[in-house]
């Protein structure tokens, strides 16, 4: 090769582009440095724990045992000495193994597949425990028919808590027929379920001829007179009846009326709560009676209505007579001053009471020191709570509640605060008539 033509190589292997030198590089094979001493040799993890982590085998130079797979174990029989039974996890020796389905759980499972509606976990599981309770889970009538079968053949459910759900006429009928069929349950919740007249007469006539049901709750149904009629109807014949619940409903003076008068002669009701309703005037006064009469009744719940005065003065003449009831609520009632009075007279003299709450009533500081005053006075007095919340009182109602414990040691006074002075109270004076002299004819 000619000088000009060596020349044009090397020129051309100078202009040659990085990335081809880059290449040429590549190609070239490095020497593997050894670690410099003092500088550790890096390693993988995997590497570290191949090494770290051997079997007793391993290190024992013994054989490996192989384990038994999963599907020999499922589909044929093994020796439970082998080393899969001592290898086996925690996990599978703490499993225990699962509980047989209850009649009433399988039944329940049927009804559901057979109505296309898938079952409710709660409703399974509660079938095997003595209160079944799925308030508030929004059932709807294939639910409550599905379930009703199950109940049929349940022999663990005491309790059932259906309020609310939207259970539908349809669905009262299932269960009124479920309930009469089955022999265990004997308290009944269909609070808030947006049943009416038509479902209420189905309950009460079951109520009538079931006498293994002692508890039964219908509150916030908008219930009305009508369906008064029909509990009063049904309490004629039922006498295992020991709580009832008909709070947050729409009972005026009729349907107050017609339950008083059918609870006189009532010997069962124990617990009644009739609170947040309407019942005035008439009906309110005809509570008196009832608690003259009545010598089983022991807990009755009278608030949010509409007693005033009128109705405060019957209930607190038939305290005076009364020796069976041990709490009453009458707070929210619009009991002013004069009603007060008329509890202070019988507090004076009742010695079975021993919860009374008057709250958010009218009734002054000076009604509020009545009270105290008429319980100080009475040795036999068993009124053990006072509850006065959003009444106030003054500082003089510290020192009859320290008497008060000297007879009554678990005494509690709850009001609304104090205040400095007592209310000022404005009596309307009495307008006599002007007689009119008789004039002389002229």
């Amino acid at each position: 090769m000619s000088d000009v033509a060596l020349r044009i190589v090397r020129e051309f292997d100078d202009r040659m582009p990085i990335h081809h030198k880059a290449i040429e590089k590549k190609k070239v094979q490095r020497k593997i440095k050894t670690p410099k001493e003092g500088r550790p040799l890096i390693r993988s993890k995997t590497y570290i724990k191949m090494k770290r982590d051997g079997s007793k085998a391993e290190l024992q130079n013994l054989p490996v045992r192989p384990t038994t797979p999963k599907y020999l174990k499922d589909n044929f029989d093994y020796d439970k000495s082998s080393s899969s039974e001592e290898n086996a996890s925690d996990d599978d020796k703490d499993k225990k193994p699962k509980k047989p389905l209850d009649i009433s759980q399988r039944v329940y499972l049927a009804a559901c597949e057979r109505g296309g509606i898938p079952p409710r976990r709660r409703v399974l599981k509660g079938l095997i425990e003595e209160s079944l309770d799925i308030c508030n889970l929004t059932l709807v009538c294939e639910d409550i028919r599905a379930l009703s079968l199950a109940l049929t053949t349940n022999m663990c459910v005491c309790s059932v808590n259906l309020s609310g759900n939207n259970i539908g006429r349809d669905g009262v009928e299932c269960l009124v027929q479920a309930l009469d069929e089955n022999t265990t349950i004997s308290e009944v919740n269909l609070s808030n379920t947006s049943i009416g007249l038509y479902e209420i007469s189905l309950l009460t006539e079951l109520l009538s001829e079931n006498l293994r049901i002692t508890s039964f709750e219908a509150a916030g149904n908008n219930l009305d007179d009508d369906c008064a009629k029909c509990f009063a109807e049904a309490l004629k014949f039922n006498r295992k009846l020991k709580k009832l619940n008909l709070s947050h409903n729409s009972f005026q003076e009729c349907g107050g009326q017609v339950l008083a008068k059918i609870l006189e002669t009532n010997d069962s009701i124990l617990d009644l709560d009739m609170s947040w309703n309407h019942i005035r005037l008439i009906g309110a006064v005809a509570w008196g009676d009832t608690i003259y009469k009545n010598e089983e009744l022991r807990h009755l719940n009278l608030s949010w209505n509409g007693f005033g005065d009128d109705g405060a003065a019957a209930l607190g003449e038939a305290l005076e007579e009364n020796k069976s009831l041990h709490s009453l609520d009458l707070s929210n009632n619009r009991i002013g001053f004069e009603g007060c009075k008329a509890f202070a007279k019988a507090l004076n003299v009742n010695t079975s009471l021993q919860s009374l709450a008057l709250s958010q009533n009218p009734i002054t500081t000076q009604g509020a020191t009545g009270l105290l005053v008429a319980i100080n006075e009475n040795e036999e007095s068993k009124l053990n709570h006072l509850t006065l919340e959003g009444i106030q009182v003054t500082r003089d109602t510290d020192d009859i509640t320290e008497e008060i414990r000297g007879h009554i040691e678990d005494f509690e006074l709850r009001h609304g605060g104090y205040v400095i002075s007592p209310d000022t109270l404005a009596f309307k004076p009495v307008v006599k008539p002007e007689k009119k002299c008789k004039s002389s004819k002229s």
